[in-house]
């Protein structure tokens, strides 16, 4: 996904597209909702292949091979048979718009509301809505399962599945505390008639939040890096260290005073 970036701030700082041509225009869109779709789709089905992995590791072990290949090729051919199919086949004329984001919305969309409709729905809404049910039913079962964990005596096998399940949910936050609230921005834009929220909503969602799903990219990295044991190691030794610092090397050692006796001898001289 980060190809589309150097496009993007482009016309972030210029205000207009970089090559000004149609075909770059349906290349450009094509791409960027493939990736974005399949990258929902694929967190929509991580977070159930967690869920099986911790409550029913038994059915996923039986089933391995088919509950991995048919997700995976689902979430990679879906989204790119339509978008191809609508975006360089479907009979309509393109206007582009060189001065809006992605040369504005293509014919497809605005000759049929059963496409942005179902895309809307299938591709943003569905994969989202599993993400937030599916981690959501994680923690309250991996809670849940704490209590009847501890009556048997098996708290070492409770906190294997939260180390397990921690990662993802970091993960899961991140994506929704972007994708929520531009689903909200979405139905209160597109499907809230009558509201006076409706034009605010719709430009805000195209504004920003087209934008902000870079944050998820970005961000994804450093959550799987904070969630790493060897990480949490070397920062508590570091942390140590800078809290209890070193002894000094050399150090004065006290011992106790002890007399030494000392053999005096006179002499005695003539004195003439």
């Amino acid at each position: 996904m980060l190809a589309d970036l150097p496009f993007r701030l482009f016309f972030l700082s210029q205000s207009r597209i970089l090559i000004e041509y149609p075909t770059f225009c349906l290349v450009w869109t094509w791409y960027d909702d493939i990736l974005t779709t399949t990258d929902l789709f694929i967190m929509a089905f991580i977070s159930i292949e967690r869920y099986l992995s911790v409550f029913h590791h038994i059915f996923l072990r039986h089933h391995k091979r088919l509950l991995y290949l048919i997700p995976t090729v689902t979430c990679f051919a879906v989204p790119t048979i339509w978008y191809t199919v609508l975006i360089f086949g479907y009979p309509c004329r393109n206007f582009f718009i060189y001065d809006t984001f992605q040369c504005g919305s293509l014919c497809y969309l605005t000759n049929s509301s059963v496409f942005i409709n179902f895309e809307n729905i299938v591709f943003f809404m569905f994969p989202l809505f599993i993400i937030v049910l599916g981690n959501s039913t994680l923690i309250i079962c991996v809670l849940m399962q704490k209590a009847s964990m501890k009556r048997k005596h098996r708290l070492a096998a409770w906190r294997n599945n939260l180390r397990m399940i921690s990662q993802l949910m970091f993960i899961a936050v991140l994506y929704m505390s972007v994708y929520v609230p531009s689903c909200i921005l979405l139905i209160l834009g597109s499907y809230v008639r009558r509201s006076r929220f409706q034009p605010w909503a719709a430009s805000v969602r195209i504004r920003y939040f087209t934008h902000l799903k870079y944050l998820v990219i970005f961000g994804c990295p450093f959550v799987v890096l904070a969630g790493q044991k060897e990480l949490h190691e070397k920062l508590r030794k570091i942390l140590g260290w800078i809290g209890h610092p070193r002894r000094s090397r050399w150090r004065t050692q006290i011992l106790p005073m002890t007399t030494v006796p000392t053999m005096v001898n006179h002499t005695i001289r003539a004195r003439y």
